[in-house]
């Protein structure tokens, strides 16, 4: 018997390098469900890496959990929500990482194409800080 509806995807993308990352898939082989949410993390994670720049941040880590569930619609099946989960260790103008992600959202090409609604919710490190700042938006 087919495992019923919603369906439950979930990946990984940890920054190794300045415009590299790690993807993997939290369950099972990796199918295209979980190769479309990888491509989200990295198409947002090489937008923001483009913002900080500019915005003089500097990028320490970034872990990006994304969980996404797919559902029958009128439509068809399809991505219903996407949220992702985003912890970044970060250093110099911090104070304006709210917006240079809002830039990212706005300037990523992968989040552009969907038509699904994304939540990102943030922790935000500095390398001297032991307790993280969540935030949500």
């Amino acid at each position: 018997m087919p495992a019923p509806f919603p369906h439950h995807f979930s990946t990984t993308v940890s920054r190794t390098f300045a415009a590299r990352a790690r993807v993997q898939a939290q369950q099972g082989p990796a199918t295209p469900e979980h190769l479309l949410l990888s491509s989200l993390g990295l198409s947002l994670l090489t937008t923001f890496e483009a913002f900080a720049a500019r915005d003089a941040i500097e990028i320490h880590d970034w872990t990006a959990t994304l969980g996404g569930d797919v559902e029958r619609t009128p439509d068809g099946l399809m991505f219903t929500s996407i949220i992702l989960s985003l912890d970044m260790e970060l250093s110099g103008n911090v104070g304006l990482v709210e917006q240079t992600l809002e830039d990212a959202k706005q300037g990523c090409l992968v989040l552009n194409s969907l038509r699904v609604p994304l939540v990102v919710e943030t922790m935000i490190r500095r390398p001297e800080q032991q307790v993280p700042e969540r935030r949500a938006g």
